[in-house]
Parts: structure tokens; sequence; C-alpha cells
């Protein structure tokens, strides 16, 4: 997540150099969900399952004292203006090009970051370096994650361009902490499946994430109304009414996601064994 604001006395206190994702809990349940999809002849011990899912929170701990790793968890795609007229444009190049490096940087690179870590997970497998294959799987959980998370691809990330600040907080962290136990006992199992284009196919992912951004700050204005401003338990319970099916679909939706690249990645390195 990018720096947030709320009038909260928990957030006023937390430094604004301090970045959540979907918080600790919802990487680690995305990234939980994930391991039980891994096909078993890919051998994944359970311990070196719980090992990524523990270490899926590693990319927001990096962000104290790595300064490029936040741009790596967003990308507010809707400020371009072609996405706009129905276009994603996937090279950062071109980008960078259109509208200078240092904008697109700004802007978010989380697409890139997801795709580099990619191809660097695919070298671990090859180099059967089980070390670097549990960092780079860990922090594609975390990428994955953050690309299904509709307030990490859009440019009102916060609500601050609708008088809704706090919304990130408050729908990422607050809400879903509330409703995890819900989220658990919907967890859905899907086969993960060889992805044959990455770029398309994060791309897509994020495209998706964002077409959810209106339904949120919909859900939180309503919530906010009745509770006439009130971030209580009444406010909460209306939030995930409007949105559970949307938060439990992108859930699911980043499991199989991730699943599917650590899968596709193993597949290209021609599925080494790993050493337990």
């Amino acid at each position: 997540m990018k720096k947030i604001f709320s009038n909260s006395l928990l957030l006023f206190l937390i430094p604004t150099v301090l970045i959540f994702g979907w918080g600790d809990k919802g990487h680690k349940i995305i990234t939980a969900f994930a391991m039980k999809q891994l096909p078993a002849e890919m051998k994944f011990s359970e311990a070196f399952k719980s090992a990524i899912v523990e270490h899926s929170v590693d990319p927001d701990n990096r962000k104290r004292d790595d300064k490029s790793e936040g741009p790596k968890h967003f990308i507010d795609i809707d400020y371009y203006k072609e996405f706009s007229n129905g276009y994603v444009i996937m090279s950062r190049d071109t980008l960078n090009k259109l509208y200078s490096e240092q904008v697109v940087t700004k802007e978010g690179i989380l697409p890139w970051a997801t795709e580099d870590t990619y191809y660097k997970l695919i070298n671990a497998f090859k180099a059967k370096d089980k070390q670097k294959v549990l960092l780079y799987s860990s922090d594609l959980a975390h990428y994955v994650g953050d690309g299904h998370q509709p307030l990490h691809a859009t440019v009102n990330y916060n609500g601050q361009l609708t008088d809704q600040k706090g919304v990130h907080f408050r729908y990422e962290i607050e809400m879903l902490d509330n409703y995890l136990p819900v989220i658990e006992k919907k967890y859905e199992y899907h086969s993960p499946y060889y992805v044959t284009n990455i770029p398309d196919y994060v791309f897509d992912y994020i495209v998706e994430a964002n077409d959810y951004v209106e339904t949120i700050l919909f859900a939180d204005n309503l919530a906010s109304k009745k509770t006439e401003g009130k971030f209580d338990k009444e406010y909460y319970r209306l939030f995930w009414f409007k949105t559970k099916y949307v938060t439990i679909n992108e859930i699911n939706s980043a499991a199989l996601s991730l699943s599917s690249l650590i899968y596709s990645a193993w597949v290209d390195a021609e599925k080494p064994v790993l050493e337990n």
C-alpha cells in the first residue's frame, strides 16, 4: 500500500514511511491458500510452504530501509490517459518515453516488479537454490497479492480525491482483519495452470482489480453516511456487507494467480526437485 492517512489515533502514530499491503494477515491468507494448490509433484514440504507464508510480508518490512521498494507495491493505472481511452500500455520503456521515468516510478511499478521477480524465481529453481526460491516465492506472493487489491491500482488509492481519506486502511486492514474467519471458510480450491504470457497475465488481473475501485469507494461512502462518520462496528458491518463478494473473489483470485505463477516458474525451470 502507499502512504495512507486517517483521523484515527492508531494511524496518526504510524510513521508515514510504514506502508501496508493487504495487511500481514491478508497477505498470509492469500499465500496459505496458494500453497494448498501447488501440485504434489513440486515436492514442497509443509515446512517450506509455511516459510513462504511467513515471509510473504517481507517486502512491506523492507520498505523501512529500501526506498526503492515502495513503488513496487502499486500502480496508479488510471493515471495514464491511454487507460481512460481503453488502452493499456504494458511496456515500461514506452511509458517512460511518454511520461518520463520519474513519473512512471512515482505512479508505481508493480507489474514490472512482479515480472522481474517471476524471472528471478525461474533462475532460482534452475540453480536449485532453496533459499532464493523461498525469497522470490515470498516476494511474488506479496506482489501478486497487492496486484489484486483494488486500491493498489488507482490514483484515488486512499479516497483522497473523493473526501474519503483513510479508506485504504479501513478496507484492507480493519475490515479484513474483522472478517478473516469468514474469508477462511470461503477458500476455493483450483488447480494451478501454466501461464504462457506473463505481462498479459499480470496486467489482466491488475486491470480487473481497478474495476472494483468504485465498488469499494461506494461502500465506504454508504457505510460512513449510515454511521454519521463513525468508523465503528456498524460501519465495518455495512462496509463488509457491500464489499464481501469482491473481497473474497479477489483473495481467491490472488491465490490462484500466485500458485499458477509459482508453478509456471517451476515448469520453465524444467521441473527441478529441491532438496528438503
